[in-house]
């Protein structure tokens, strides 16, 4: 750029003088200079000719002197350059010392360049040398709040892959009320929240998600019932799963997902009775299979009414598997066991299962059969290992071999 400033700046001053030089012809002008014991006396075109000369030899001078200062940055540069190369290289090809080796080289050549460093970082990181890794995101926060900004990120992101969640959340925090918006910063904040199992967070969180395109409409749902799911599983006891369902929102309630998980957390804290009208709701809504197994789970003083709707049901789908099943238990748990008996025994034979053969495993043990229900124990052990299930003896019950 300069040289080109310098050659436009001659060809200007030519066309000047080529200009000027009629008029001069005619008048070269007189210049006269008096300094102590010296004068000088000369035309203006001499006058104006020395003073070029005398700046282009300033010039030349100024050029020969910083010659070799600048040849040997350029060639600091060139080996820069190819130890970055060199470094990046071997970071794409996953050896991480000789990346971190190379990027160092061309960090210390090229100056506190804050990309060489982050790129050491990550060659440190792969070699789980953790206290070289903070070392280079140090040097690499050489000030300005971007700078900075991409340091704690690359921090964050390391102690979020490494697995140190509880060391990563403060800083993508930190991040996260500077940059709000930052589709990065919301994706490592998600991960580490579902991570720390920090549900409230995360719901606070989905509009955030949705509104910056982190999270497209059907994965913003996911999450929402995983979200669900996980905070009823998570409740300690019956306040605070009632708790925990009030805060869902209603349409959020009907998910079979999340009213599984309902069941299964009052199952957990001895109040099975708490899910009956929460899955009769949604089944009602939607008939789902793994509910209705849910239904059978046998609480306290509730089986009459939960066996008089699973007979409902019963002649809406008299060939569902699951609810034959969950009948058969609800039976057994009323000591209604020819009843019982018959409903395990349909379930088996329309749809074989390791809960099907363990119940009706448990019903042959109470009646004393122990031959059959060792082979329903066995059955259900086989099924579970992705086995067929071998036949019962003649006489047990009405299921065909494998």
């Amino acid at each position: 750029m300069k040289r080109g400033f310098l050659i436009v700046l001659v060809l200007l001053l030519l066309l000047l003088a080529g200009a000027l030089a009629p008029m001069f012809k005619n008048d070269p002008g007189h210049v006269l200079i008096n300094f102590g014991d010296w004068t000088v006396e000369t035309s203006v075109l001499v006058l104006a000719a020395a003073l070029a000369v005398v700046w282009f030899s300033v010039q030349l001078i100024t050029w020969l002197w910083r010659m070799p200062v600048e040849t040997a940055r350029r060639m600091r540069e060139q080996r820069a350059f190819k130890q970055l190369e060199k470094g990046l290289l071997a970071l794409t090809e996953g050896d991480w010392s000789a990346a971190e080796k190379a990027l160092e080289k061309s960090a210390s050549v090229q100056g506190k360049t804050t990309a060489h460093y982050l790129a050491a970082a990550q060659a440190a990181d792969g070699q789980d040398a953790h206290d070289r890794r903070e070392y280079y995101l140090e040097q690499a926060d050489s000030g300005g709040a971007k700078k900075r900004f991409l340091v704690e990120l690359t921090r964050g992101r390391m102690l979020l892959e490494n697995g140190n969640y509880a060391a990563a959340l403060p800083v993508l925090q930190a991040l996260h009320k500077r940059r709000r918006k930052h589709p990065q910063v919301l994706d490592l904040l998600l991960r580490c929240y579902r991570q720390l199992g920090a549900w409230d967070e995360l719901q606070a969180m989905l509009p955030a998600l949705r509104k910056a395109d982190v999270l497209d409409d059907e994965q913003a749902l996911a999450l929402q019932e995983e979200v669900a799911a996980n905070s009823l599983r998570s409740a300690g006891d019956a306040e605070a799963l009632q708790a925990a369902w009030k805060k869902i929102p209603r349409a959020m309630r009907l998910h079979a997902a999340v009213v599984e998980s309902f069941a299964v957390a009052a199952s957990r804290l001895d109040q099975p009775e708490r899910a009956e009208p929460v899955i009769s709701s949604s089944l009602r809504n939607d008939w789902n299979p793994a509910l209705v197994l849910r239904y059978g789970d046998t609480g306290d003083g509730d089986r009459s009414k939960r066996m008089k709707q699973c007979e409902k049901w019963l002649k809406q789908y008299p060939e569902d598997a699951s609810l034959h099943l969950a009948l058969g238990r609800l039976c057994a748990g009323e000591s209604l066991w020819g009843k019982a008996r018959e409903h395990l025994i349909k379930s088996l034979e329309l749809e074989p299962s390791s809960l099907g053969y363990d119940a009706l495993g448990q019903l042959l043990e109470r009646q004393g059969e122990l031959e059959p229900a060792m082979i329903c124990f066995r059955n259900a052990l086989r099924m579970n290992q992705g086995q067929p299930p071998l036949p019962l003896p003649a006489g047990t019950a009405r299921i065909s071999g494998p």
